[in-house]
């Protein structure tokens, strides 16, 4: 059972289901409050959907790890689970199971709220992941790219079924409201998650370089070198702070202290720390370190949702006060 707990990340899947949960009560909820709206689908039927996303995730460690024994042999031999501690058949079995049972709750999920359609979402993440595995990761940027999509499509993916349905029985425009406000905070989250997992995805090949080199994967590292590549891995850093501070001006021009503060010190301190990790990282040890500074952004990113939805809620229950 450890084992198996290690194959499919179980700290990252729930990370996966802690995004989600967020999105949906301190995004969606406050806002949707705020326009005297409720949300739309039962709890029952969003923990379904975050199971499903959570099992496709599951899948798709367990795949990566299948069609990569050869390579951790060579870049990380003391965390290997395959051919160690769980069979190859069992794991690919486990893939295939875990890729049904999520597609067939999406299909329920999709189904009970009005477009079966949107299951396929989870079909196209099921099947990207096998071809990430077999194939884009051993590519130049494209695996990163690939990757950093899927987990951008994290946040994404409760927008869509939340809102759908409002869609589909009454247009938001008829009802004199706009989800702009929702969007741009889900699509803002999708962003940083985007590029938090692009950077941790180029740490990690410069990680993974030795193996990589050996079995003729042609990522980042490998084909411009460890170097060029930590260059760019610092550049996109930099860039994101950018992005940040111009939030912050906004924050500060609406005197929005607490989310102000917030940005400041858990996501720029972190991303500063994070490029001196990255310049002083010479070791595979040191990168795996920084990698994980990187997952830590994400998760503190993530955490910024609480703040946002306590200025909402106090924003509107001083509305309503007044």
């Amino acid at each position: 059972m450890i084992s198996f707990l290690k194959l499919i990340r179980i700290q990252n899947l729930l990370i996966i289901a802690f995004t989600q949960y967020m999105v949906r009560w301190c995004i969606l909820y406050p806002t949707l409050k705020a326009k005297g709206l409720e949300l739309q689908m039962s709890d029952f039927y969003f923990f379904l959907l975050v199971l499903s996303t959570v099992i496709i995730a599951a899948a798709g460690y367990t795949i990566n790890d299948y069609f990569d024994v050869k390579i951790d042999k060579v870049n990380k031999p003391e965390r290997l689970i395959i051919d160690k501690g769980i069979k190859r058949r069992v794991a690919i079995g486990a893939h295939t199971v875990m890729n049904i049972v999520a597609v067939l709750i999406a299909l329920y999920v999709s189904y009970a709220i009005g477009s079966w359609k949107i299951a396929f979402i989870h079909f196209f993440c099921a099947t990207g992941l096998w071809f990430y595995s077999t194939n884009f990761k051993r590519q130049f940027l494209i695996g990163n790219i690939v990757i950093a999509a899927f987990t951008a499509l994290v946040p994404l993916i409760v927008g869509i079924y939340e809102l759908l349905p409002y869609y589909k029985t009454h247009s938001p425009a008829n009802l004199g409201i706009s989800f702009k406000i929702i969007w741009l905070h889900i699509l803002g989250l999708s962003f940083f998650a985007f590029i938090t997992t692009l950077i941790r995805e180029i740490i990690k090949d410069i990680e993974d370089y030795e193996g990589d080199k050996e079995y003729g994967c042609n990522t980042m590292p490998v084909v411009i070198g460890k170097n060029t590549s930590k260059a760019i891995a610092i550049v996109i850093s930099i860039f994101t702070m950018w992005s940040l501070y111009y939030f912050q001006i906004f924050q500060w021009q609406n005197k929005d202290w607490l989310s102000f503060y917030y940005f400041t010190l858990a996501l720029q301190l972190p991303f500063a720390f994070l490029i001196y990790k990255i310049v002083v990282a010479n070791t595979s040890t040191k990168y795996h370190t920084a990698g994980n500074i990187a997952k830590l952004i994400m998760l503190l990113g993530v955490c910024y949702l609480f703040v946002f939805a306590y200025s909402l809620l106090n924003y509107i229950n001083t509305l309503h006060a007044v």
